[in-house]
């Protein structure tokens, strides 16, 4: 999925549909995980790197104004203030309770 690019115009809709993506593919990597924890932590980075992507253009001084104006983006930017994830490298025995935090920032819209 590309990089959110904020506009007055962003739907709810478009909206729960890239939060469903973050959760539905922390669900994926939490089965994987059981069979394979290397590459469920490769493909976790990989969501990581998207969820930090998507709150950083967010939070840009220049999508402040349309981010405060949309109460659907302004909810999204939320969701990102409830993930917190370890610096650095992602130890293997934190990978559950990284993936439960897309879970549990997933309030809905």
């Amino acid at each position: 999925m590309e990089t959110i690019i904020p506009s007055d115009n962003t739907t709810k809709e478009e909206l729960q549909e890239r939060i469903d993506y973050m959760v539905n593919e922390a669900s994926r990597l939490e089965k994987l995980a059981m069979t394979d924890k290397d590459e469920a932590m490769i493909r976790f980075r990989v969501l990581k790197n998207f969820a930090n992507k998507e709150c950083h253009v967010l939070n840009l001084q220049k999508n402040e104004e349309t981010v405060n104006k949309n109460p659907y983006l302004s909810s999204y930017q939320k969701f990102f203030n409830h993930l917190h994830f370890t610096s650095g490298k992602t130890p293997l025995k934190l990978l559950y309770w990284n993936h439960d935090e897309f879970h549990q920032a997933n309030i809905g819209l």
